[in-house]
């Protein structure tokens, strides 16, 4: 309910139907085939290097670099050519992009109703935005454009933004909104027009193999219109695209078949080739084609690895050895702690080792645009000793038992089976986890992590408790004592009495 009322408050914003009344045309042009053969759709789904045009919020999804030329064949000798970049950096993604057009061949006519000669108008904008994922679910974006008109006779310059959000409360749905073209105007000599403002609500609908999107757009010098479409994965290579536009052009003029647009994209490898088929009726048909690439690696990482003594916790000046996905060695800084960046995902193995200290390794996993901490504590180097006593909790009498131990050496022994003690001598400093395992059943096993400093010995008496149900056992052979021993408090008198 509550986005139904905003957007019938756009729509009573914007709709008012003041046709013709802004500057710069070609910010209507929507950018790039893939969308424009969708019926131009593409707010709510905004997946590649043109969301930087049409809602820069899904730039905030891009993990990998792309690039994409585009080529627009109009009536009339009119061509339009769009170049677009994006590249991740830090949280989000960053979009460049440029759109270019170029009318030849129009005539100029002198007061006395003759031709004198032919010429040429170009117009054109540079674009750069960026996106970045506020929660998982919540994207957001910004771009900015710079504008030029060169006409017949003079020229115009301007500026403007696009903001925009996507939201996917689930993975197939994607809804997005965006306010297009956001700027005080465009100025020729000493005169200034307005820009056509627009705002754009789009749904998306994605499941394996087919999606299905909505817009709907309120421009401010026009009135509202409506866009469905959508794409099929025929197979690998393959995806067809339809879709209906019912606006801004006036499709009664035009004819019917001018409301159809149509279009394929042939994927292989990091390459996609993007065609769209838009008919305007009697104008002509319009072509749109354009190459998509993507560079790998498409995700990178980022972890930052930290050396500390153990007993003093201070930074420690160490060094690493990494295997995995990343391969070499390095060291840290005087405060402990060094950066890896541009890791590819995956699992990094770091070995970490300082004079005087025993290495210490450990494992992580490397998540795309993501920093990881590791933190490496390290024992001094040289060898202590352990001794242990195993008793029964209750009646503190020795018990026979099994000890695990496992650290930066591990092993197995049993106690003694009168003292129910033990003793590891020569184990290299560090932490161990001690498995106590009784070899009666009767009771429960016990562990815990122990610290083995050099030249010291560490004394540790492991206390085991009985088994559950031999505690139950017990309980209940107590009661039923209980109860044939206990007497009665009224007996029964004699019958006699």
């Amino acid at each position: 309910m509550a986005m139904d009322l905003l957007l019938l408050s756009i729509l009573a914003f914007f709709g008012r139907g003041n046709i013709g009344t802004t500057a710069f045309p070609l910010l209507k042009v929507p950018v790039g085939p893939r969308a424009c053969a969708m019926g131009e759709t593409y707010t709510g789904l905004v997946d590649d290097v043109n969301s930087l045009f049409w809602n820069p919020a899904g730039l905030g999804h891009l993990s990998n670099i792309q690039f994409g030329f585009s080529h627009h064949e109009w009536f009339a000798q009119t061509r339009d050519e769009n170049l677009g970049a994006s590249f991740p950096l830090g949280p989000g993604c960053l979009g460049i992009g440029a759109v270019y057009s170029a009318t030849e061949g129009i005539e100029i006519w002198n007061p006395e109703n003759n031709q004198t000669e032919e010429t040429s108008i170009r117009c054109g904008y540079a674009a750069l935005g960026y996106g970045i994922g506020i929660t998982p679910k919540i994207l957001c974006g910004l771009s900015v454009k710079g504008l030029y008109d060169q006409l017949t006779e003079n020229a115009g310059t301007g500026a403007c933004a696009d903001i925009g959000l996507l939201y996917k409360p689930i993975r197939q749905l994607g809804i997005g909104l965006t306010g297009q073209n956001l700027g005080l105007g465009m100025h020729y000599g000493s005169e200034k027009f307005p820009l056509p403002i627009m705002v754009k609500l789009g749904l998306s609908y994605t499941q394996s193999r087919f999606c299905l999107l909505f817009d709907a757009n309120a421009p401010r010098d026009n009135i509202p219109n409506f866009h469905l479409g959508g794409e099929y994965l025929l197979n690998r290579f393959v995806t067809l695209r339809s879709g209906l536009r019912f606006g801004p052009q006036d499709w009664r003029s035009l004819s019917w078949p001018s409301i159809f647009t149509a279009g394929c994209g042939f994927h292989y490898d990091r390459f996609i080739l993007d065609y769209a088929l838009v008919p305007y009726g009697p104008l002509g048909m319009t072509h749109r084609i354009a190459v998509r690439m993507s560079l790998h690696p498409t995700f990178l990482g980022r972890v930052r690895l930290h050396a500390i003594e153990f007993k003093t916790n201070q930074p420690l000046q160490a060094r690493f050895k990494l295997e995995g996905t990343q391969q070499g060695n390095s060291s840290t800084d005087e405060n402990g702690t060094f950066a890896l960046e541009g890791i590819e995902p995956g699992w990094l193995k770091v070995t970490a080792d300082a004079d005087g200290y025993n290495p210490a390794t450990e494992s992580i996993l490397v998540e795309p645009r993501t920093t990881r901490n590791l933190k490496f504590i390290l024992h001094k180097s040289g060898t202590g000793s352990l001794w242990g006593a195993v008793y029964d909790a209750a009646t503190r009498r020795t018990l026979s038992a099994q000890v695990d131990y496992d650290g930066p050496v591990q092993g197995s022994l049993e106690t003694d089976k009168i003292e129910g003690s033990f003793i590891l001598r020569k184990l290299p400093a560090g932490n161990y986890d001690i498995t106590i395992t009784p070899l009666d059943s009767l009771f429960q096993k016990q562990s815990t992590t122990i610290t083995i400093e050099p030249g010291k010995l560490t004394s540790q008496i492991f206390m085991l408790e009985r088994a559950l149900h031999e505690i139950a056992t017990d309980s209940l052979l107590q009661d039923t004592l209980r109860t044939k021993t206990v007497p009665d408090e009224h007996p029964r008198k004699n019958k006699n009495q």
